[in-house]
């Protein structure tokens, strides 16, 4: 499949379904010559600044990205951007990052998640839906194989 898209943004988050989405983006953006950018939010609580310097989640978000760039290098994908946000909540900040640097698409990934017989986007995922200005095209993990027991 190739893109019609210059500039793409992938959210990322170090979840499992996250990875194959940004992999999945890899092939895409390689294959359309696309340039491709990922994104990891820290999510910094009210209590604190959004300058507050929060180790922990400092190390998550290099950890995870370094994760990202690996993927890009198996994939061989050259030229990937990649940085982290601090924001108050990961929706509004994906959707501002995508508009101040000129996205023409929006690859989110969201896991296969049933609750009372629906599937659901999460918050995330919901608020971009919703909010943002260029394409958006969600990838969502495969449903977890039925299980069947004989006896």
């Amino acid at each position: 499949m190739r893109l019609d898209a210059k500039r793409l943004l992938v959210p990322v988050n170090g979840k499992s379904y996250s990875e194959r989405t940004f992999r999945w983006a890899c092939q895409m953006a390689r294959e359309s010559k696309t340039e491709l950018h990922a994104v990891y939010v820290i999510e910094v609580p009210l209590e604190l600044s959004l300058e507050s310097e929060i180790s922990e989640d400092l190390n998550k978000g290099e950890e995870i990205l370094a994760r990202i760039e690996a993927i890009a290098s198996e994939e061989k994908y050259k030229g990937l951007q990649a940085r982290f946000l601090r924001a108050r909540q990961a929706g509004p900040a994906i959707v501002l990052e995508s508009e101040d640097r000129f996205m023409d698409l929006l690859i989110v990934g969201v896991p296969y998640d049933r609750r009372f017989g629906e599937c659901t986007l999460g918050t995330t995922a919901s608020y971009i839906f919703h909010n943002a200005s260029c394409q958006v095209m969600f990838w969502r993990e495969q449903a977890p194989s039925p299980s069947f027991h004989r006896d």
